[in-house]
């Protein structure tokens, strides 16, 4: 089952402002990219609060874009007296036309990202596409750069094995009992179980409070151990180079202590020029945990089972 795309609630958008030191470095990314009289996109503009820092930045017009929340953006744009200087606009980025937000952008402000690799690729083949249909050769993308780093560990909490071992006893006595096949539960719970790993804690409290791990620097460090260094597995740059198409097909890590291999974190960084403006981590874990020496090379294959249920199944130890 493919692992459907996320609708981003108003408690998120919550968590994310929470996250101050977040909004002000894409605060400060703005400031830099913002001409004075530029019109600009805000693609995925959720609560709104990008829109607001574009025209403190001295954009002349902003056309605001966002699939879900564009009544709270509205409102929270009327309370701030800002509703006559946006134009909200709810429609699906991806079929979005020139037609409908009045031609092309001196900036593009695109936070669309999960901070998981795996969903955010398409979400930066959406940037790409952004880029092309509405910005100009001059234009700014914000953030215009994304990096994303592999680093193997040792995280014990990462036992998808025994999880889905679980999973598949669990349902095979559901079947017996109930004399019906639900095989599509099994297909559905693992995306569901896998993709909830990524994120060991999601939030503090309450749901709308930003905790380790949500959208956040880096998660809890509780008896995880580093086999190796950060690999580089990516870098797209919107704004120059290449257009991005896909993440590779395989990754190479180098083992450097001895351990087991039980999920790989993953690092993206977003970027305006020489400016990070945020740092968020993910986990993937793997099928079945390897055992590592230092000096090993690991061969890992980023397939379609991977982006849909977030488990790694092709893993290849290769000694030293």
């Amino acid at each position: 089952m493919a692992r459907q795309d996320v609708h981003f609630n108003a408690a998120m958008h919550l968590r994310l402002l929470l996250r101050v030191e977040r909004t002000l470095g894409i605060e400060k990314a703005i400031r830099a990219a913002v001409k004075p009289g530029a019109r600009v996109l805000d693609a995925g503009c959720g609560s709104g609060i990008l829109s607001f820092l574009a025209l403190r930045a001295g954009a002349s017009e902003v056309v605001a874009v966002d699939r879900d929340n564009v009544e709270l953006a509205r409102a929270l744009a009327r309370d701030n007296g800002l509703e006559r200087r946006i134009r909200f606009v709810e429609a699906d980025l991806g079929r979005l036309e020139p037609s409908d937000v009045g031609g092309s952008f001196g900036a593009i402000l695109a936070f669309v990202y999960t901070n998981h690799i795996a969903v955010d690729e398409m979400r930066s083949r959406l940037v790409v596409q952004l880029r092309r249909r509405f910005g100009g050769a001059a234009a700014a993308t914000i953030p215009n750069r994304v990096r994303y780093y592999a680093r193997a560990c040792d995280w014990p909490e990462q036992d998808a094995f025994t999880e889905l071992a679980d999973l598949k006893d669990s349902l095979a006595e559901l079947e017996q009992r109930y004399e019906l096949k639900l095989g599509a539960f099994e297909a559905a719970m693992t995306a569901e179980i896998l993709y909830d790993r990524s994120r060991p804690t999601l939030y503090g409290a309450y749901k709308w409070m930003p905790g380790g791990g949500s959208g956040g620097y880096r998660h809890r460090r509780d008896g995880v151990r580093f086999l190796g260094g950060r690999t580089l597995v990516a870098e797209i740059a919107y704004d120059e180079g290449p257009a991005f198409e896909r993440l590779p097909e395989r990754l190479s890590l180098e083992v450097a202590a001895a351990g087991t291999l039980g999920a790989l974190l993953w690092v993206q960084e977003l970027w305006f020029e020489e400016q990070l403006i945020w740092t968020a981590e993910a986990l993937s874990p793997l099928a079945a945990p390897l055992q590592g020496r230092p000096g090993d090379r690991i061969a890992v294959a980023l397939d379609e089972r991977w982006r849909s249920t977030n488990l790694l199944t092709d893993v290849v130890l290769e000694p030293r």
